[in-house]
């Protein structure tokens, strides 16, 4: 199946090098590529793609803004963030807008090809459907949940707050190489210590992070979180 993508970014190397590679899988075709604002919501009046990757800081606006407008209009594709911001605000509302993934510059390509790979399957989930049941809708969530960015607050455990989750997730996805403790993290997302400690060790328990142990100035071993991998 070929899907159609729009990108919207403002550095026109950034938005090439998507374009390339979207190309080069053999799985899209570029429907358009704008490089600020007023050029995107100009795009997107006249096609509505697959899939949107789309920027959120341009020197005439700010990507968040346009993705509310295009959920205010009847437009069904789906909106992938790119950004280097690091604000936890922008990760808050990025998903209190919908979109299906958010991905933190610079862009990790087994990042990416994994949300491609996440858009593509609830994309054949619902190919051909004409009506649905249980199982189509059961089947679509899965798909879903399966994304680095968007998990049910019925699969977690007691306790984790699929929101707060995010938040950390995105502290460890905006630098792969550092390593924290947990109250560093827990100062990072404005929560205490052992409540990030909880966090922690629930995505260590699934394999997204990895845990070191150092030793303090009083010779205590203390537990430092990085990616997994």
């Amino acid at each position: 199946m070929n899907y159609s993508c729009i990108i919207i970014e403002d550095q026109p190397e950034v938005a090439q090098f998507l374009a390339h590679y979207l190309i080069s899988s053999g799985r899209y075709s570029i429907m358009g590529m704008a490089h600020d604002m007023q050029t995107g919501r100009a795009l997107l009046a006249n096609v509505q793609p697959d899939l949107i990757l789309l920027d959120v800081y341009f020197p005439n606006g700010n990507g968040l803004d346009l993705l509310a407008e295009l959920r205010t209009q009847s437009i069904k594709s789906e909106i992938m963030l790119l950004t280097a911001a690091r604000e936890v605000h922008v990760l808050e509302r990025a998903m209190q807008l919908g979109i299906c993934d958010f991905l933190v510059k610079p862009i990790l390509i087994p990042r990416l090809e994994q949300a491609l790979a996440d858009f593509e399957a609830r994309q054949q989930q619902l190919s051909g459907v004409s009506e649905l049941t249980q199982s189509v809708v059961d089947t679509f969530l899965k798909a879903k949940n399966t994304s680095g960015t968007v998990k049910t607050s019925a699969r977690l455990p007691k306790g984790v707050d699929p929101l707060t989750l995010q938040k950390i997730r995105a502290v460890f996805q905006a630098d792969a190489t550092q390593i924290y403790t947990a109250q560093k993290v827990g100062d990072l997302v404005g929560v205490s210590r052992s409540t990030a400690r909880r966090y922690l060790e629930y995505l260590l328990e699934t394999q997204e992070l990895r845990v070191d142990h150092t030793y303090g100035t009083i010779g205590r071993p203390e537990r430092c979180y990085r990616l997994g991998g």
